[in-house]
């Protein structure tokens, strides 16, 4: 059910609600949607409008998506979570950001100060210490690459499964794979076009198991049917201080 704790200003939206929303106060001023179609949703029941726009409140966990010229997000998949895929979307600015974060209940939708985007984006990546061995393939199937940017969590885990049961025992990798205890995570970063809108300008997909992370190295190719056929992409260790390094100037709104 959704609701706005104006207090502590957190919204939990439904899709449909968030998107009639978004369409309020971003894009085009002649293409917005109206005050009509925010009541139509129930957004003034739970008191995000008024007849005038988004309420006082609202405004301020709006702050963010309103003056963003850049986004940085993450999609995070693992197949022992209760949730296996969760989006979360930082719309940069400053100083104050706006956070969208998929859950099991819903889009929460808050505001944060520009300088507490990475906390956040770590807490919900999969960047901890590890052992750091690497006993995993030099390669790995692009058709896992596809199941991520697609959120098939299914298609991800027979991929997955192919590995774990028909790799070498000895191997960490090889048991995590077969046992389901990895994750990855697509990390992104848009830009404003002033013609075209968010136009990704970044991207980096990474595979973390007990002993490693690892980057998949995908090529330009288009995505292809997670369930089709597969070749393999590079599979490359590194560490998670490497990955933090790299994307850290990507949760400013400049870049």
């Amino acid at each position: 059910m959704s609701s706005f704790d104006a207090e502590r200003g957190v919204m939990i939206l439904e899709p449909e609600q968030w998107d009639v929303l978004q369409r309020m106060v971003t894009g085009p001023v002649a293409q917005r949607a109206d005050y009509a179609e925010g009541v139509l949703v129930g957004l003034e029941e739970i008191g995000v409008i008024d007849p005038y726009g988004p309420t006082l409140a609202a405004s301020e966990v709006l702050a963010g998506l309103m003056a963003a010229d850049a986004r940085y997000s993450l999609r995070r998949m693992d197949p022992k979570d209760p949730v296996p895929v969760r989006d979360i979307v930082f719309w940069l600015s400053s100083p104050r950001c706006t956070v969208e974060r998929y859950d099991a209940d819903g889009v929460h939708v808050y505001g944060c100060d520009d300088v507490e985007v990475a906390h956040i984006a770590l807490a919900n990546d999969h960047l901890y210490p590890r052992p750091m061995i690497d006993d995993g393939p030099d390669d790995i199937y692009d058709t896992l690459a596809a199941a991520v940017r697609l959120a098939d969590v299914r298609a991800a885990e027979a991929n997955m499964d192919a590995i774990g049961y028909g790799g070498p025992r000895a191997s960490q990798f090889v048991r995590d794979a077969r046992d389901g205890r990895w994750t990855i995570v697509l990390h992104s970063r848009e830009d404003r076009d002033r013609d075209q809108g968010f136009v990704l300008t970044d991207q980096l997909m990474t595979l973390g198991v007990s002993t490693m992370v690892y980057v998949i190295e995908e090529d330009d190719s288009p995505v292809g049917d997670p369930n089709g056929p597969s070749r393999g992409i590079p599979l490359i260790p590194v560490s998670a201080t490497e990955v933090w390094g790299h994307l850290s100037s990507w949760m400013w709104a400049t870049n």
